[in-house]
Parts: C-alpha cells; structure tokens; sequence
C-alpha cells in the first residue's frame, strides 16, 4: 500500500526543480512583455481582489520569479520562505493558464477535441486547489541545481518554442504559454536523455562540491 501511495503522489503531485521554474519564469516574463492580453487579463484580476490579497498575492508572485531567476545561477541553498514564494509563482501560473488555455480551446474545439481543454480545466483547478488546502507545500519545490550547459539549451528552447507558437502560428498567450510549461516541467529531462553527455555534465555539476548547496 505505501508503494502505490508513493507511486500516486509522484503522478499527481508536481515537483519543480530549479530548471524548470527558470524556464516557466522566462516564458512568462516574455509573454508578459509581449502580450496585450495577458497583461490586461493581469491587471483585472489583480483589481478584482481586495486590497490586502492583491498586495500579497503580487508579492508572492513576483517574488517567485524573481527567486526563480536568481537560484538558478548560484548554489546556494533556498530557505523556506523562497520556497514558498517559488511554489506559489508555480502553482498560480500554472493553473490560472491552464485554465484560460482550456477556456479557449473549449470556444474552438468539436466532438472529442473537447478532452483536451476540460482536461486542461481540470487541471488547472486541481492545482490551484491542491496550493489552496495544502496538498502541496515547499517540499514541491527541489533543490537540484542547473548545469550552465543544461541551463543554455533549455532557454533556447523555450525562447524558440514561445517565439514559433506566439508569433508565427499565432496561438493564444495561455496555449503558447501551456507549450513552453510542457517542455520545461516533462520534456527538458527527455531531451537532456536523448544526449548522454548532457546528462552527465548535469549530474557532475550536481554532485560536485562546486555543484552541492551551500
């Protein structure tokens, strides 16, 4: 019974490691910057709040990408709070575009397409739910660090995957931005599999003392 415990924790709970939140912060300051839609839909739901939630929420929030930025070019060790804001970037970002990506597929899509944007609804709720009665905590977030090798291709690949999406096939802000979260959260560590020697620089740079938490 443990073991399955432990095998649906891993499926449905997320972990996000340094690479992962750098990649999702880059993705979204750029399509924030970007983005005429998503910095207005930003800015409603701010003012929709009351004054003290909309204070904390954007001090959280900014926070985690700021920390996010930050960890993944030094080795130092993040303390709980760090943690926490990290997780609430994560988590907020995630669900709250998962569920707008849903919401604007749901508009376009017919017959059984319909799965996916009611899954990406699901989901997003989920997580947001899951931060809300503390299913997940800063134990979510990992202190593995990124190799400078791993940390190049990855934003390459974001940047790419957010330039193609957002201004060539001219997706919607949420749907490009669900791509980019998809690579960084599942696919980055496939990529890194299908180049042994990627892997293996990011293994050292973990396990060496200039690569370990201070």
């Amino acid at each position: 019974m443990p073991k399955r415990s432990n095998w649906l924790s891993r499926l449905l709970i997320p972990r996000y490691d340094e690479m992962s939140l750098f990649l999702m912060s880059t993705a979204f300051v750029l399509l924030f910057i970007t983005d005429t839609e998503l910095r207005t839909r930003s800015y409603e739901l701010l003012l929709s709040e009351s004054a003290l939630t909309r204070y904390i929420f954007l001090l959280f929030f900014v926070a985690g990408i700021l920390l996010s930025l930050y960890h993944v070019f030094t080795k130092r060790r993040k303390n709980t709070p760090e943690k926490i804001a990290m997780l609430v970037f994560a988590v907020m970002v995630n669900g709250s575009s998962g569920v707008a990506a849903g919401v604007h597929m749901l508009e376009h899509s017919r017959g059984i397409l319909m799965v996916f944007p009611i899954w990406n609804i699901v989901n997003g709720g989920l997580l947001v739910l899951m931060l809300r009665f503390n299913i997940i905590d800063e134990s979510s977030i990992v202190d593995d660090n990124a190799a400078p090798v791993q940390l190049a291709l990855g934003g390459l690949v974001v940047v790419a995957t957010l330039v193609v999406c957002r201004f060539v096939f001219e997706l919607y802000w949420a749907v490009t931005f669900s791509i980019c979260v998809a690579y960084a959260t599942n696919l980055n560590r496939a990529v890194q599999s299908v180049f042994p020697g990627l892997r293996e620089k990011c293994e050292e740079h973990n396990e060496s003392p200039e690569g370990t938490h201070r």
